[in-house]
This record gives structure tokens, C-alpha cells and sequence, in this order.
């Protein structure tokens, strides 16, 4: 079981905030281990593994960082621990970007290498918005998938780069 499936949302990049929170809270009324106090061992233990998926699950579909990855994953788009393979040209860009903010040395200089990198990330999100929108990835047609996944590891990438320049 996925957390949409326990929470009875379609699977989708953005889950709808008042859905996904009225689903946790009739999960966690249901099954909140205070309720359990009473109850067998084994009821106990069972509820509070129901509670602590729920809370993991509440908290994984709320942030949309940790939201794409996991569509991706249980749409079989990525898996685990995969070696993607970014574009040439997209991997020769970062190294000139890389090469003139080490070259940067005034200020006027890093921030328009920082306007690039933002370009570029508005720029690789543009194509794909309408779809990270979608109410369900059944109406995305799996060309789209592909752009997403690639939109995944080139701002993966980005963010990276971002937060060695900002260290």
C-alpha cells in the first residue's frame, strides 16, 4: 500500500491539503493509540503502528519536496538508489557555472551566476507545471513523466549546486 491509497487520494505531484488532512484525521481518530490503553497487547502495538505510518505518510504527502520523488518512485519512474544520466549539455553548463563562481570575485558577479542557475530552474519547470498540477498522474502521458523525472534530477542537481555556492 502506498500513502495515497491509505489516505484514498488519486496519486498526484500535489495532494489536496483539506483531503489529505480530513483522511488523517479520521485515520488517527481511528486509531490513535491513546484509544488503545485499554486494549490488548497486540491491539496497542497495532495501533501505534497505524498512527506512526499515518503521521509518515501526513508528512511525506505535505511537502513537496519529498512529494515528487516518492510519485516518481511508485509510478516506476525511478528507483532507489539510481544513476541518472543528465544531459551533456546540461552537465557542461553546471561546469561553466561552477568554473566562473569560483572565478567570481565580486559580488555583482556571484549574483548574476545565482539569476542564471534560477533562470535555468524556471526555465527546466516551465514545460512541466500544468502537469505537476494535475489531479492524478493516470491523465499525464508517460513522454510528460519522462520530462518530470529529468526535471527531478537536473533540480536535484541545481539545489546542489545552490548550496555549495551558499557554503
Amino acid at each position: 500500500m502506498n500513502y495515497f491509497e491509505l489516505f484514498g487520494l488519486p496519486i498526484a505531484f500535489k495532494a489536496d491539503p483539506t483531503q489529505l488532512r480530513n483522511a488523517f484525521m479520521n485515520i488517527q481518530r481511528a486509531s490513535h493509540p491513546d484509544k488503545f490503553v485499554q486494549g490488548t497487547e497486540l491491539e496497542q502495538e497495532t495501533a501505534l503502528e497505524q498512527s506512526a505510518i499515518a503521521n509518515k505518510g501526513f508528512s511525506l504527502l505535505s511537502n513537496p519536496e519529498k512529494l515528487l520523488p516518492y510519485v516518481l518512485e511508485i509510478s516506476g519512474h525511478i528507483h532507489p538508489d539510481e544513476k541518472y544520466n543528465l544531459a551533456p549539455d546540461f552537465l557542461m553548463e553546471m561546469m561553466e557555472l561552477n568554473e566562473a563562481w569560483m572565478d567570481a570575485e565580486e559580488d555583482a558577479a556571484k549574483q548574476s551566476i545565482l539569476s542564471q542557475i534560477n533562470t535555468l530552474k524556471n526555465d527546466i519547470f516551465s514545460p512541466i507545471q500544468d502537469h505537476l498540477e494535475a489531479a492524478s498522474i493516470e491523465a499525464i502521458p508517460k513522454e510528460a513523466m519522462l520530462q518530470i523525472k529529468d526535471y527531478y534530477y537536473k533540480k536535484k542537481y541545481l539545489d546542489r549546486i545552490l548550496e555549495d555556492f551558499h557554503h
